[in-house]
């Protein structure tokens, strides 16, 4: 049995080559095909698309390359009821940007009137839209000028403590990380020592089976967001999860590549600019914007200056992002730990029909990659990404480190030698290496990424 597959769709449209795809998807692993033709109406099956906002800030029509298209996701939640045989919970579920519209997206696929269709076709089923954010924002000027709370996760949240099997511990950034939000002091705290803390929304963990639907995108900090980054989107406070690390190289840290007196100003005025934002309500979130228009102009605008850990030498993003798949993969509600011989049961259908390519992931180009794919684990399914955008895994840390087998909770149980893809666009089975791109020349990647690919194209 193939350990993933690809096959060729060019259009949302064909909903035919959606359910086959479907079809063959849910069968590609053995335990999850056992496990959903199995009877039992107290299952929990959670499906998490990439629902990181509902339009481009710059362009609000332009979606296609941002979202999971809601033709993937109707799909896959019609054929999962089908497999449970109308018995169980299935609930889709993520948590976009805090300041995105949850409503904006699901009218994207008109999800709330499909959702109804489906309790009065599977009246045994129950069926669930949760958005997984704790608080909402409003933003301007890319800074933050008010937030409310927004209702908890129905099942709660699990506060799960990797210490030394976390990938930050023993790092030598701890203590200038910089999370989600204005208040460093608050990541820090919980990434210190044997301290290695992340908070998960208590649906994905409390699940049966994860069904992870994300879209191949380019991603400034990781390089690709496929399935291993998707699960940003599960947690239950974005300000526990380290995004870059204060400083340069030289000094340890990853937010910018090199120390120049302009990056060092720069450091100086964020750190200036957040007390005021947090400590004096209203103006001092004023003058943060004020200070953020000036330093554009002096200091360069982020769709064209590497600044916050946006490039191939971010260190930090990565371990991050596989901490936290280990976290939903062997973590329980409790915050105890599940063996490592029984991770939760997994599978990723990935959504490369209209996919994203340049300034990811808030901003990219549609390329029409004409692709999608399936993995029975998170690491296969990225380096299977990684292969179709025309990027070698290797040079990509959060792909490479996923295929670490000595880790007490390994992501997957291949090598990446060892990957098997059965490949519907040529009719045949290859290897990793092998698998051809899905666009000729490869995706264009974000420009803090393009100094890696030149550098590699230049060794080979």
């Amino acid at each position: 049995m193939p350990h993933a597959i690809v096959k060729s769709i060019n259009s949302y449209e064909d909903k035919q080559d959606l359910d086959t795809f479907v079809r063959d998807a849910l069968h590609l692993n053995e335990a999850v095909a056992s496990f959903l033709a199995q009877r039992n109406p107290d299952r929990l099956v959670v499906v998490k698309p990439n629902w990181i906002q509902q339009g481009r800030d710059n362009a609000p029509e332009v979606w296609h390359p941002l979202i999971t298209h809601p033709a993937l996701v109707l799909a896959v939640i019609e054929g999962l009821a089908e497999a449970m045989g109308g018995q169980g919970t299935l609930a889709v579920c993520d948590a976009p940007h805090t300041y995105a519209d949850f409503e904006a997206i699901l009218a994207r696929g008109d999800f709330r009137n499909h959702f109804e269709a489906w309790q009065k076709r599977w009246p045994e089923m129950h069926f669930e839209l949760i958005d997984l954010r704790r608080e909402i924002w409003v933003t301007r000027d890319d800074v933050v000028v008010s937030r409310h709370a927004a209702p908890d996760d129905p099942r709660g949240y699990a506060q799960l403590d990797l210490g030394r099997d976390s990938l930050f511990f023993n790092h030598p950034g701890e203590g200038r990380y910089y999370g989600a939000d204005y208040d460093t002091e608050e990541v820090r705290r919980h990434h210190c020592g044997e301290r290695q803390e992340y908070l998960l929304a208590g649906t994905p963990v409390a699940c049966d089976l994860f069904v992870n639907i994300p879209k191949i995108k380019t991603h400034k900090k990781t390089g690709i967001t496929c399935s291993l980054k998707n699960l940003v989107g599960i947690n239950g406070n974005k300000n526990w999860l380290p995004h870059h690390t204060e400083g340069t190289p030289e000094d340890g840290g990853d937010e910018f590549p090199t120390p120049t007196a302009g990056t060092g100003l720069e450091s100086l005025l964020k750190r200036w600019g957040r007390r005021a934002a947090l400590s004096i309500p209203g103006v001092g979130s004023w003058l943060f914007r004020q200070m953020r228009r000036a330093g554009k102009k002096v200091l360069g605008d982020s769709e064209a200056t590497i600044r916050n850990g946006n490039w191939y030498g971010n260190n930090t993003c990565w371990r991050m992002v596989l901490d936290l798949n280990r976290a939903l993969l062997y973590g329980n509600l409790d915050g105890t730990w599940r063996e490592a011989s029984q991770p939760k049961h997994y599978l990723t259908l990935v959504d490369g029909i209209i996919a994203g390519e340049g300034n990811g992931p808030v901003a990219p180009d549609p390329v029409a990659a004409g692709v999608v794919l399936a993995a029975a684990d998170p690491a296969v399914a990225d380096a299977v990404t990684s292969q179709l955008m025309g990027y070698r895994m290797q040079d990509i840390p959060l792909v490479r480190h996923a295929f670490d087998t000595t880790h007490r909770w390994p992501l997957t149980a291949v090598s990446p030698a060892e990957i098997r893809i059965r490949d519907d666009r040529s009719a045949c089975e290859c290897a990793l290496d092998e698998l051809p791109p899905a666009v000729p020349g490869g995706f264009v990647p974000h420009f803090g990424w393009k100094i890696l690919r030149q550098r590699h194209a230049n060794e080979d």
